[in-house]
C-alpha cells in the first residue's frame, strides 16, 4: 500500500520527537516518514496496519516501525471523525540524528540489529509494553543528556526482547509513486472513516479512485496484496472481535456494528479469518481472562 509522506520537524533544543498524540489534532491517515518510530497505546482499541499487515490493538501496544515503513492506526472511539485524538506515546528520530555510521560502531550492534528487524514493524508482547510504555511517558518531559540517554536505555531494552513478532511479510515493499499514494491514502482514510457502513463497496471506492470498476480491482490488489473484499472484511472482523470481548451484545448486533449486512456473511467471514465461530472465540476468550 502506498502512503503519503510526513515530514516530522523535532522541536527547538531537541534532536528527536517524543509527545502524546492526543495533545494533537491528528487526521487518521496512512503515511510514511523517514524517521524510526516507537509507539505505545497505553490506552484504547481499533486497527493497526503496517506495511501490508492489517491487525487489531488494544491496551498496551507497542510498536516499533523503521524508516519509510508504511503505517497508521485508526482508533474505534473515533471511527467517523475529521480528527483522532487516541492516547498515545510516540517516539520518532531519524536514523542519521547522529550521523550516517552512529548505529554501525560495535556498541551499537545489537541495537542497530534491532532497527533493521524493524523495517517490517516489531510488535512487542505487554509486559514488555507496559515497562517500556511507562519509560516512554516519563521521557516526554526529560531534558538534555538525559533525555538522549534514555533513549538509548530504551532501545537497547527492546533489542533484549526475545519475543517480538514482525508485522509486515518478508515479501513487503515500498515503492514511490506520487499518484499511487494519493489514491491509496484516499482510498485508505475513506474505509476507515465508513467502515461500519453496510453500503460500502466496490463502486463508490472505484469513483473515489477515478478508475474503471476492473482497474480499480487490479490496482488495488496490487498495491495491498489483498482484494477489496479481503481487505474490509479483515478490518471488520477486528472490529467484531473487540465487541464480542468488550462487550456482551449478541452476535447479530456485533455483525451489524461490524458493517455486515446480514449475519450469515459475518459468521462465514468470521470462521475464515479465525477459524472458529464469533459464539467461541467469546467463550474462550473468556475462559483466558
Amino acid at each position: 500500500m502506498k502512503p503519503s509522506y510526513e515530514k516530522l520537524v523535532p522541536p527547538v533544543g531537541e534532536s528527536f520527537r517524543c509527545f502524546d498524540r492526543s495533545t494533537l489534532l491528528s487526521p487518521v491517515k496512512w503515511h510514511r516518514h523517514p524517521e524510526i518510530e516507537l509507539t505505545y497505546i497505553y490506552r484504547g482499541a481499533g486497527s493497526r496496519v503496517v506495511g501490508d499487515h492489517i491487525g487489531s490493538y488494544r491496551d498496551h501496544d507497542l510498536v516499533l516501525l523503521g524508516s519509510q515503513l508504511p503505517h497508521t492506526w485508526a482508533s474505534d472511539e473515533y471511527r467517523g471523525k475529521r480528527y483522532d485524538r487516541h492516547p498515545a506515546i510516540v517516539l520518532q528520530f531519524h536514523p542519521d540524528f547522529l550521523g550516517s555510521q552512529f548505529f554501525g560502531v560495535s556498541e551499537m550492534a545489537s541495537i542497530n540489529k534491532l532497527l533493521q528487524a524493524a523495517s517490517r514493524g516489531l510488535w512487542f508482547p505487554e509486559h514488555v509494553a507496559v515497562r517500556v510504555g511507562a519509560r516512554l511517558s516519563g521521557l516526554v518531559d526529560q531534558q538534555g543528556a538525559t533525555r538522549l540517554i534514555e533513549l538509548f536505555s530504551i532501545l537497547d531494552e527492546l533489542s533484549k526482547c526475545d519475543k517480538s513478532v514482525q508485522l509486515a511479510s518478508e515479501f513487503y515493499s515500498v515503492t514511490a509513486s506520487q499518484d499511487v499514494e494519493t489514491r491509496i491514502q484516499k482510498i485508505c482514510d475513506h474505509i476507515s472513516n465508513h467502515l461500519t457502513d453496510p453500503e460500502l463497496g466496490h463502486a463508490e471506492l472505484a469513483e473515489l479512485a477515478d478508475m474503471n470498476a476492473s482497474a480499480f480491482s487490479r490496482f488495488f490488489k496490487q498495491s495491498t496484496g489483498r482484494t477489496l473484499s479481503e481487505y474490509i472484511s479483515e478490518l471488520r472482523i477486528g472490529l467484531a472481535c473487540r465487541l464480542l470481548t468488550d462487550t456482551d451484545d449478541s452476535i447479530l448486533s456485533i455483525s451489524f456494528q461490524a458493517g455486515f449486512a446480514n449475519l450469515s456473511n459475518f459468521n462465514r467471514r468470521f470462521r475464515q479469518l479465525r477459524q472458529m465461530t464469533p459464539r467461541d472465540y467469546r467463550a474462550r476468550f473468556r475462559i483466558a481472562s
